[in-house]
């Protein structure tokens, strides 16, 4: 789904973020930022990969508020199938509109959801 320029920043800023928080934990963090298909997880591309040892642990895909919809569950289902734990990442504000989605899709138990946002404070 091609996500818009202005929520595109962010995306990638997102994937960035998560890739200095987990790089203590996790050995190899691999991503996709923006339209790259680098990484390969089961013929798929997530935005992050996480794994240690040769052996993928998680999958992370963010959202922003331009792509969550019930159209782009049909990928989390994909995603979700796969043979790690699957966590959407999503705006703090969406995070109820995303649970519903999942509880329709019947992705609520396969899916965890994370949270984020910005604060600017001046």
């Amino acid at each position: 789904m091609r996500i818009p320029s202005e929520q595109q920043f962010m995306h990638d800023w997102v994937i960035s973020q998560v890739e200095q928080k987990y790089s203590s934990l996790y050995k190899e963090i691999r991503t996709n930022p923006g339209e790259e298909q680098l990484n390969e997880f089961e013929g798929f591309f997530p935005d992050v990969i996480l794994g240690s040892y040769g052996q993928v642990v998680q999958i992370i895909e963010v959202e922003t508020e331009a792509t969550i919809d019930e159209k782009r569950s049909e990928y989390w289902k994909d995603l979700s199938a796969l043979s790690a734990q699957m966590i959407l990442l999503v705006p703090a504000k969406s995070k109820t509109h995303v649970t519903d989605i999942c509880w329709k899709c019947g992705l609520a138990g396969k899916v965890k959801i994370g949270i984020f946002e910005v604060s600017i404070r001046v």
